[in-house]
């Protein structure tokens, strides 16, 4: 009986711990790269596993999902850059007043 109830709870994988996605915002990815007007961010453990725009860069499943139309992605420092590979330190700021909104470092928001 109490391998019956482990196997219940092993029907499908599991979403990656720290999994997330930000979609929809305009990607400012470094000083030198054009910007991104809809874009999807990917991060995973820390870094960024993929950026780019929304029309070819797939949310992965069971990601957590954060909404950021209306909003701009910025790396930080200002002087980084969001890339595959990249740590996940950036910056969501409001895409009318450039207020910032959340911070992020090492795929995680700063309180």
């Amino acid at each position: 009986m109490g391998s019956a109830l482990l196997l219940a709870g092993c029907g499908g994988p599991a979403s990656e711990p720290g999994l997330k996605a930000i979609v929809g915002g305009r990607l400012e990815p470094s000083l030198e790269a054009e910007p991104i007007p809809y874009s999807v961010v990917v991060i995973a453990g820390g870094k960024i596993r993929a950026a780019g725009p929304q029309a070819t860069t797939p949310v992965p499943k069971g990601a957590e999902t954060i909404d950021a139309k209306g909003k701009v992605i910025q790396p930080m420092p200002y002087t980084g850059k969001i890339a595959a590979g990249e740590p996940a330190d950036l910056m969501i700021r409001d895409a009318e007043s450039y207020a910032p909104d959340r911070l992020m470092r090492d795929g995680e928001w700063i309180p």
